[in-house]
């Protein structure tokens, strides 16, 4: 056993196991689908590689050493953990509309992570954001209603939207969305929105292609009557945009102002209102906290061990210098 231990602390597997981290990291740069067990493996091997160090040398047990050892150890165990549970994701929620689970992105997902995200509700409000000269986006403040509550939290792109652990944040991804109501001869009328590419990254291209269920295919053109300030500080917001649809059917255009109808051979749309989309980041690690707190365990650890250090040493010092 002891023969065993020596071999797991050994500072070779240390540098084998921080150059596979390293590898590992820069690998994902390029892979960003690389299993999360690639990850974890070398957190693993140096993780054991410290227990093995610390149960075979005193020395990395006792007064701050030891601290900031076993601080070190947690820190290992906890990154582990948080790859196999962490997940991120992301979805474009309508204004009026609620987040949809169905519409999630999900860009990386722990295997031990379960479907919790598939229970989150909120319903999307309006939303502004501030923008510097140069069109140079600033502050986002985006409202979110979340059930039972009587007033809506702001969400930005720092100021997270927080239920049962996930954070939403605001990304630059947002934009328009016209409120459209089709309904068919003698059927009941059915209300949808219309995601136009991301505004005003995109202002010159806000288009967009739907299929009526009638099998009608239409194209869609949002021109926005207002145009983008360049050289001062302005706000873009869903409040009183003004707004012309352009609807082509069978190679012919129609202009549409918010209330106003196109009438096709089988039904009719309606052009509601317009409204606006947001899009967001999803981010869930359950051992950020905790991974603070390792963190400074082990600062305080050796920071201790430094103090003790320079005390044992200063009157050796001050000799020298009398």
């Amino acid at each position: 056993m002891k023969h065993v231990l020596q071999r797991l602390a050994s500072p070779r597997l240390t540098l084998a196991g921080f150059a596979l981290l390293v590898g590992v990291i820069v690998a994902g740069l390029h892979w960003p689908a690389a299993p999360t067990l690639a990850f974890v493996a070398p957190l693993a091997l140096l993780g054991l590689n410290l227990a093995a160090a610390i149960a075979m040398r005193p020395a990395l047990r006792r007064g701050g050493l030891g601290l900031f050892h076993f601080a070190l150890l947690a820190f290992l165990l906890l990154a582990g953990w948080g790859r196999l549970t962490h997940f991120d994701g992301r979805v474009e929620v309508a204004q009026d509309g609620f987040f949809d689970p169905a519409l999630v992105e999900v860009t990386g997902q722990g295997p031990w992570h379960g479907e919790a995200w598939k229970r989150l509700q909120f319903r999307q409000g309006g939303w502004e954001v501030d923008y510097r000269p140069g069109v140079k986006r600033a502050h986002t403040r985006s409202l979110a209603w979340l059930p039972g509550e009587q007033e809506p939290r702001t969400v930005g792109d720092d100021t997270a939207l927080i239920l049962a652990g996930y954070r939403f944040y605001t990304t630059p991804n947002k934009g328009f969305a016209p409120l459209l109501a089709w309904q068919a001869t003698g059927a009941e009328t059915m209300q949808g929105v219309l995601h136009m590419p991301s505004y005003p990254m995109f202002d010159w291209k806000q288009e967009q292609a739907w299929t009526a269920p009638d099998g009608t295919a239409l194209r869609f053109w949002l021109r926005i009557e207002r145009p983008i300030a360049q050289e001062v500080a302005w706000t873009l917001s869903t409040k009183d945009v003004p707004a012309l649809l352009v609807v082509e059917a069978a190679g012919v255009r129609h202009e549409l102002r918010p209330g106003g109808a196109l009438t096709l051979p089988s039904g009719t749309l309606r052009y509601e209102r317009l409204l606006g989309w947001m899009g967001y980041r999803i981010f869930y690690d359950p051992t950020l906290i905790p991974l603070l707190a390792a963190a400074l365990l082990g600062v305080a650890g050796l920071a201790w061990h430094l103090w003790r250090r320079i005390g044992r040493l200063a009157p050796g010092l001050q000799g020298v210098l009398a």
